[in-house]
């Protein structure tokens, strides 16, 4: 195989190192393959984002609630 900056003598050789160069890309099926794998994962994230907002949301209503709570029992109380 030919070194930087040789001549490269015949067509099979150079064919051989065009396609040793181009090993590293990716094909069509490994972009579809990465495709079907990010689509995977953001439904997966969307899952766990729409869980994550509901317990946030059930917190601050059981928060609002009993900080409501405290507020009349203190007013009861003291008044």
């Amino acid at each position: 195989m030919a070194r930087h900056g040789e001549v490269v003598s015949s067509d099979a050789e150079r064919l051989s190192r065009l396609e040793g160069a181009y090993e590293h890309l990716a094909t069509k099926a490994d972009v579809a393959n990465l495709k079907s794998d990010i689509a995977q994962l953001e439904a997966r994230l969307t899952a766990a984002m729409t869980s994550q907002t509901r317990w946030l949301a059930g917190f601050v209503l059981a928060a609002a609630a009993a900080a409501a709570g405290v507020i009349i029992a203190v007013d009861q109380l003291a008044g």
